[in-house]
């Protein structure tokens, strides 16, 4: 199991400015001598401080995302109610959909801008190096699209910096760039020449040419480019480095961070025991408990916080539960009426010691609290159980935040191809999935018989395997299914309001506002 180690502390002496690169490291990343203070005619002088610079960069994105992956993708959907007495008045805004300019959490930027401000370091000081490592730039100007395309997608419209500014620089006042101009300026330049700058074909914890092209996918995807988004998927494919797991043991190792085995039911828990492995992992934020956790585990992933807690923000929506239940039933009757060919995966023993089915979906025991008791939790009341088992103290969470898995690519492709026309190749590649999943093949009349009907079984598909990596949200978002799926369960909510075309955005957070009166509020705000 690869480690990742704080090897170094970078200061990068600025006037008026004090850049911290905390360096993580490992086979990965880099190795090299401990560096104190550098000041600044001599940084940037090789690849060796350009290379500490883009760690730095990574470093800066923990805190930028630890939470707010989550918070922007995954509980706006349908796939959460909020967890009984664990729900403040936060979690409550992102399952009914109506956060309030308030939310602190949600949508305070400040890191977000210190990592777009070392990308920006990156960007404009490497190209000065002789000999540059064209790499470390391409990973710089992909990490900048990565990060103006997550703001235009949360806000709309954004303050935009492409040059580095100082902290105290009265240029830090700035209003809004619109959406349009930040895709055409920023987002499509800097992943086109990301690409070109790139030769490495992966990086588990960093941009290589194989994460750029499944962003590219998302950025066509977003802006309804079908065809440029299956073109980059197709790349990802037809590289060979990855492929889809073919066991629940594998597909459970993608994500767990536990040391619980799920599957022996007479394992015990001690602390927290790394996995997270498989082929399908193409890029990962990357933690590591080597590192000071920081204020407010800063330097600590989201997950234990937010998904298995002690008392839960977030518990599995009854809706998602019958969902999966619906297409892989857990009674044996039904399931052996809806799929008399296909065993499921899982086995029990019973009393007589006698081995039985698990009827069901094995990802859904693997990813509810519980597992295989269901009478353990009632529907609404399990937390997620993707990546732990057991609670753990949040100073310790080290899981890997997933943000590109093969699965979702082959999945996208699908909606793709079904959406071009080609729904027999649509056919094709959900069973593809099928088969790795050792779940039962799909026909031609359960897929349907139209577009729409195809879609929306496609978009059932990523939402039962992408559940807890944060895709469900942008997934409607992408389809301009927000509305249509979620305000029929927005309208069920006491005091719930609908959903508009203006707040399928979030608003800027109060203080931005006094701090900076060039902003001007989300417009439905």
């Amino acid at each position: 199991m690869k480690t990742k180690n704080i090897k170094n502390y970078i200061v990068i002496v600025l006037p008026t400015l004090m850049v911290l690169i905390s360096t993580l490291s490992c086979e990965e990343l880099v190795d090299e001598s401990p560096i104190s203070e550098i000041a600044p005619d001599n940084f940037f002088r090789n690849n060796n401080d350009a290379q500490a610079a883009i760690i730095g960069m990574y470093d800066a994105m923990q805190p930028a995302f630890r939470l707010n992956h989550y918070y922007w993708g995954e509980f706006r959907g349908d796939s959460y109610i909020n967890g009984n007495d664990g729900a403040n008045a936060n979690n409550i805004e992102l399952t009914t959909n109506d956060v309030t300019s308030g939310n602190a959490g949600v949508l305070r930027w400040d890191d977000f801008y210190v990592l777009v401000n070392r990308a920006n370091l990156a960007i404009a000081n490497i190209p000065q190096i002789s000999g540059f490592d064209a790499n470390l730039l391409g990973e710089a100007q992909a990490m900048r699209a990565y990060a103006y395309f997550q703001a235009i997608r949360v806000w709309g419209a954004a303050p935009l910096f492409t040059e580095p500014v100082l902290e105290a620089s009265p240029d830090l006042q700035r209003p809004r760039t619109d959406a349009t101009t930040i895709l055409n300026e920023v987002v499509l330049p800097d992943m086109l020449a990301a690409e070109e700058n790139m030769n490495l074909m992966t990086n588990p914890y960093r941009f290589s040419l194989s994460s750029i092209w499944a962003f590219q996918a998302e950025v066509y995807g977003f802006l309804g480019e079908d065809e440029l988004a299956r073109e980059a998927l197709l790349k990802v494919v037809n590289s060979n480095e990855f492929s889809l797991v073919t066991s629940a043991r594998d597909w459970q190792n993608l994500f767990l961070n536990d040391n619980i085995d799920p599957f022996d039911p007479n394992s015990s828990s001690s602390g927290p025991l790394k996995m997270q492995q498989g082929p399908e992992l193409i890029m990962s934020i990357g933690f590591s408990l080597n590192e000071d956790p920081g204020t407010g585990n800063r330097n600590r992933a989201g997950i234990f916080n937010l998904f298995f807690a002690g008392i839960p923000s977030y518990t599995l929506s009854p809706a998602l539960e019958n969902k999966w239940r619906a297409k892989f039933p857990i009674d044996s009757l039904e399931w052996v009426t809806k799929y008399p060919d296909t065993d499921p995966v899982l086995t029990t023993t019973n009393a007589d010691g006698e081995e039985e089915f698990v009827y069901g979906d094995y990802r859904y025991y693997l990813s509810r609290e519980g597992g295989t008791n269901i009478e353990l939790k009632g529907l609404g009341n399990a937390r997620l159980a993707k990546y732990n088992k057991v609670n753990f103290n949040q100073s310790f969470d080290d899981s890997d935040m997933v943000l590109y898995r093969y699965a979702n690519i082959i999945l996208y492709l699908a909606e793709l191809e079904n959406r071009l026309g080609n729904d027999t190749r649509a056919l094709e590649l959900i069973n593809e999935f099928r088969t790795a999943r050792q779940l039962p093949l799909v026909d031609a009349v359960e897929f349907g018989a139209t577009l729409e009907e195809r879609e929306l079984f496609i978009l059932d598909e990523r939402h039962l395997e992408l559940i807890g990596e944060a895709q469900r949200w942008w997934d409607l978002r992408r389809t301009n299914r927000a509305m249509e799926i979620l305000n029929p369960i927005l309208d069920t909510l006491t005091g719930g309001a609908p959903l508009t075309e203006e707040r399928l955005l979030f608003p800027i957070f109060d203080e931005h506002i006094i701090e900076n009166p060039l902003l001007e509020q989300t417009p439905g705000y």
